[in-house]
């Protein structure tokens, strides 16, 4: 566990690259919270309602630390930054938050998604997210999607643990995301053939690997066509027949590695000939692309594979937000992260001090 004073010098540490400010009042602030608090930054976006931001800082449980780098216009790559995990571009465009959380500067990080900005970013660096679409956290603006839909950003939270984060979603909706829920909860998978990942490898076996693994008690698994859900009009549709044609609850995918063999970014792709195409394709980006513009609550775990893991997408309320997260608490059970990820990135074991000198020695 660092202190907080290493924090900070982290923090300034970074600053130019992930970190855009420091708040100057952190040692003060400090003084009125709790022992353990929980730091954190924020997305460089004045979307982000003050009343939210306002709420976390005032908190005696959280330390406003940073404000975190956004990518340039918002875009789905941000070229300035390097994700330190798979030494490729940044995924965007909360791309400062889950850096910071990798650094060890912050334990959670505020963002903004419209198109996947909170939840691919966060599965890239394989940390957990969540989304608030479904439960009325949205930012003050509007806007349309680069491939032309419209759609209103949620407010979204990265944490370095499941537990940080959801007790930081807890906190923004005061009510609690703990479920009594009894009925078997029905989630919905693709089927076999349906989707395939970067790696070549089909999107239903990689789900098979831990079916078996999970409460059958608690949840009933119904496989769906998603063909053609990395395309957001045709994941609309996919989403639509999955909550309202065949009732399910929820919907799970398994996502990634994210911007590793290509980068998922759609401007390329509107040039002329195939280069555009070449370099974007095989982002391993499918359901966080399109689950803040279909209004979903949606959460991502990560895997014990780099840059990947799960998305699942719940349709609005409190109810639906509950079974999602009483899945994403059985996926984590059922995850271990290598050991030297959570060391390294996690635990934070290695810091190294800053090099010091003394003139009088």
């Amino acid at each position: 566990m660092l202190t907080l004073q290493q924090k900070i010098s982290m923090a300034y540490r970074e600053m130019g690259r992930a970190v855009i400010r420091v708040n100057e009042e952190v040692m003060e602030e400090a003084k009125e919270k709790c022992k353990g608090v929980y730091t954190f930054g924020v997305k460089n976006t004045n979307s982000i309602p003050q009343e939210i931001f306002n709420k976390l800082r005032n908190s005696e449980k959280y330390l406003f630390l940073t404000v975190d780098k956004m990518a340039d216009m918002g875009r789905s790559i941000d070229t300035d930054i390097l994700n330190p995990l798979t030494y490729r571009p940044m995924t965007g465009s909360s791309s400062g938050g889950p850096v910071n959380i990798l650094k060890g500067i912050n334990d959670f990080a505020i963002g903004t998604d419209g198109g996947g900005s909170v939840l691919a970013p966060a599965l890239s660096c394989n940390l957990p997210s969540m989304i608030g679409a479904g439960l009325g956290l949205l930012t003050t603006g509007s806007g349309k999607s680069t491939d032309n839909l419209s759609l209103v950003p949620s407010i979204g939270v990265i944490a370095n643990r499941l537990h940080i984060m959801l007790k930081v979603m807890e906190e923004l909706l005061d009510d609690t995301l703990e479920s009594d829920e009894k009925k078997v909860i029905t989630v919905v998978i693709p089927k076999k053939g349906d989707a395939q990942l970067p790696l070549q490898e089909d999107m239903h076996e990689k789900l098979m690997k831990y079916y078996s693994k999970l409460s059958q008690k608690s949840f009933d698994f119904k496989e769906i066509n998603i063909q053609g859900m990395d395309n957001r009009n045709t994941s609309m549709d996919i989403i639509k027949k999955a909550f309202e044609e065949e009732k399910a609850d929820l919907i799970l995918t398994y996502e990634g590695p994210i911007d590793v063999f290509g980068n998922g970014e759609t401007i390329p792709r509107m040039f002329k000939g195939e280069a555009g195409k070449l370099i974007s394709e095989n982002s391993g980006k499918f359901l966080v692309k399109s689950a803040n513009i279909a209004g979903l609550t949606a959460i991502t775990i990560p895997s014990e594979e780099l840059a990947s893991g799960f998305v699942i997408c719940a349709p609005s309320g409190l109810d639906s937000a509950r079974k999602a997260v009483k899945l994403a608490k059985a996926l984590e059970e059922i995850i271990k992260l290598p050991e030297a990820f959570v060391r390294y990135y996690i635990d934070k074991c290695k810091y190294v001090e800053e090099f010091n000198w003394d003139i009088n020695k």
